[in-house]
This record gives C-alpha cells, structure tokens and sequence, in this order.
C-alpha cells in the first residue's frame, strides 16, 4: 500500500499491483505534483504506464479535471480500477491496451502526460515525448513528465522549457510546451 500525498484524497491508501516493485515514491511524487501545481488544475492527464494509477491520482486528488489511465497488464488495470472506486473518482477512463495502441488510436488531447515506464525501457522516453508533439497529442501548454532512473534521452529542444529534479537515484524530468 502507498498513500495519496496532497489533495482532496490525501492520506488515502492505494493498493499496489503485486508485480510492482518500485512505485514512484512519496517524495517523488510530492515533488513532482507542487513542480505542476500552476498546471495540474482543470487539465486532462494521461497516466501511461500507469501500475497502481498513483500518479494521476495524485493528479485528480490536487485538481485535475479528468485522467485516462493505461497499463497493458491486467491486473494493474484491475487494482487501478479498484483505487478509484474506493476514492468514489469518476472522472477517469482505464484502458487495459499497450501504449503505442492508445498513443496511435486515440486521437485526445492532453494537458499534462505522465511518463513512468519500466526504466529499462529507454526509447519510450525520446519517442513518446516527440509522438505527442509531432501528432498535436499536447495542447498548447502541454506538459509530459518524465520518471527515470540513470540516464535517457528525451527531446528537450521541442519543448520551451524543461526542468529537472534529483530523488536519491530517481529522477523526474518536467518537459513543457
């Protein structure tokens, strides 16, 4: 179990999937929410990768108006669906699909996408962030966060900005439009 740290949810538990090792931490999370708080209210979220959903939890717990939730494994998919019916949030959309399926047959817009793949999964942090600008997945202040461990490659010079912060050996790299 981990808990929602910030918003209307905050001290919640929320189940972890069983084949989750490492869910983004608090502290990561704390920090990654406050560096988005101008960003997170009113906006459309797509946690990808998203294991337990804590992330666009923690999204809709400080403001955000709506989160689709996308993991390929089933029973993440089940535990996310659980968390948000414990929470009574509704204004989510779980899809049990892999990421390259929802990113090419879901033509949304997203305010702020959040990106916590398995950190062996390199590309996914150059190619999903360049899919999103290429395809106008992002609006026009779009944000896309980056969790990672080591060192990835992201396409910092199609972004305006980009800011980076240090957990211990995790990092998290905000992008925005």
């Amino acid at each position: 179990m981990i808990k929602v740290v910030g918003g209307k949810y905050r001290t919640r538990n929320l189940e972890v999937p069983p084949h989750l090792e490492v869910p983004s931490k608090s502290i990561v999370r704390t920090g990654m929410m406050n560096a988005l708080s101008m960003d997170l209210p009113g906006s459309i979220c797509l946690d990808l990768f998203a294991g337990s959903g804590a992330l666009g939890i923690e999204a809709l717990s400080r403001g955000a108006k709506f989160c689709y939730f996308c993991d390929m494994d089933g029973s993440s998919v089940e535990v996310i669906k659980k968390n948000l019916a414990t929470l009574k949030e509704s204004n989510a959309k779980v899809i049990h699909s892999d990421f390259a399926r929802v990113l090419n047959n879901f033509s949304y817009k997203y305010d702020i996408v959040f990106l916590d793949p398995p950190y062996a999964m390199k590309d996914v942090y150059k190619d999903v962030p360049r899919f999103l600008i290429e395809k106008d997945r992002l609006t026009q202040n779009g944000v896309v966060v980056l969790e990672y461990e080591g060192e990835v490659e992201a396409p910092k010079e199609l972004f305006s900005r980009f800011r980076e912060y240090h957990y211990g050996r995790t990092k998290v790299m905000i992008l925005w439009r």
